[in-house]
């Protein structure tokens, strides 16, 4: 685990990288002369904390951050706002302290004279929707028409979704964090069966992930299926012998969120592993995971690749969802979606954003199965793992997405694959 001040420093020379690196190549793909990005203090663009150090946590006053790449390829990052030694070395210094900010921006744009500039407004990406009305009309005023205001939606999501090699490098020793704590909270020193309610373990978690000073993204979701109930997703329960427990958990380092969904199978008194039938519906579960993963493919969108995994689906006989969602600088991050949990089908808009390379996205999805020791009921394996796409292949930030834990009620604690 690192300390504050290690994450804040990483945080740092990623984004160093990533604002003179990543940002000139995102631009020239794109076809964008300049972006800029302002924000009002307290009101901040969603792409705000994706742009500034980790001790910059608000705009002062009105922060305007500028992305220039010229004709003749030179790029620069600005700041064209009240000076801030906080951004020096990210961001070369554009206005001085008698300058307004749009006055600043009018000379900046009327000497670099961009075609176009792109601004964050946008119908279908809520990341790239972060100018305020207010912003705009100030902006759209200050120019006098000079130059056409557009969105820059493309070069937003390409930003938000892009990981570098040191991000990619680090992502799986922040997804192991998660994961070592549902290790922890799915034990005996956690859970008692007759007295533990799933939110004592909701709330145990958000513990564990306060004490290592971190933030969660989302609240944690534990809940059970149980024999005989027709609820797939019981909630404040009291968790009894024979139950399957479900959590869904994230939480947020160096900029880089995590989402995964685990099992763990409470057994009965003189059960010496998981039944058969619920260990061969999470094999199906596996199998379908592999099967959806085989289809992410450079330049296919999202609905291609959903119509594809959930065609060999049906072929293979499992009964199957599929809601796969970019996941990275944001939870529910920018990039192409696999399907919808209420649409398991077509999805307009990001439905058909393609897949690139360095992206990360949340492997989300279910299957239901009879099991036969359960009177042939149907059970839901509700399974989520964080995956890269990188090299034209995905791969697992977690080497144990094999394993459902079993708990047993008289002897040692084990795992089943």
């Amino acid at each position: 685990m690192w300390t504050v001040r290690e994450q804040y420093a990483l945080f740092d020379e990623i984004l160093k990288e990533r604002i003179h690196s990543l940002m000139p190549r995102l631009m020239k793909e794109c076809g964008v002369e300049m972006w800029v990005v302002i924000s009002r203090e307290y009101n901040e663009d969603p792409l705000f904390k994706t742009l500034v150090p980790s001790l910059v946590k608000n705009a002062s006053r009105t922060t305007c951050l500028v992305f220039c790449l010229d004709r003749d390829g030179t790029y620069e990052a600005l700041n064209v706002s009240r000076p801030n030694p906080r951004l020096d070395g990210f961001y070369r210094q554009a206005m001085n302290r008698k300058d307004d900010v749009f006055e600043a921006l009018n000379h900046l744009i009327a000497g670099k004279k961009p075609a176009k500039v792109h601004v964050n407004i946008s119908n279908e990406c809520a990341m790239a929707d972060g100018l305020s009305k207010n912003l705009y009309d100030h902006l759209q005023l200050a120019l006098c028409g000079s130059v056409p205001l557009v969105s820059a939606e493309a070069l937003a999501v390409r930003w938000i979704e892009t990981r570098t090699p040191r991000e990619l490098s680090l992502y799986p020793a922040v997804y192991r964090m998660m994961m070592d704590i549902v290790d922890e909270v799915f034990s005996k020193s956690v859970i008692r069966p007759g007295v533990t309610t799933t939110a004592d373990v909701e709330w145990e978690i958000m513990q564990r992930v306060n004490d290592l000073g971190l933030p969660f993204w989302f609240s944690p979701d534990v809940d059970l299926q149980r024999r005989g109930s027709g609820d797939t997703r019981m909630s404040g329960a009291v968790i009894e012998e024979g139950d399957i427990v479900h959590c869904d958990v994230g939480l947020v380092c160096l900029g880089l969120h995590t989402d995964t969904q685990r099992l763990v199978y409470i057994g009965r008194k003189g059960e010496r592993g998981i039944p058969e039938g619920i260990r061969a519906a999470f094999k199906t579960g596996n199998r379908f995971q592999d099967i959806v993963r085989s289809h992410y493919r450079s330049g296919r969108t999202g609905n291609e690749i959903f119509a594809s995994a959930m065609e060999q689906a049906g072929q293979e006989g499992i009964r199957a969802m599929i809601y796969c969602h970019p996941i990275g600088t944001f939870g529910h991050s920018a990039g192409p979606c696999v399907g919808m949990y209420d649409n398991q089908g077509f999805v307009p808009g990001h439905g058909e954003l393609v897949l690139h390379e360095d992206t990360c996205y949340a492997l989300e999805l279910n299957i239901a199965q009879p099991v036969p020791e359960w009177d042939n009921q149907l059970v839901y394996m509700y399974l989520e793992e964080t995956i890269a796409y990188t090299g034209g292949q995905t791969c697992f930030m977690d080497d144990k997405r094999e394993i459902i834990r079993f708990l047993p009620a008289d002897e040692e604690e084990r795992t089943s694959p």
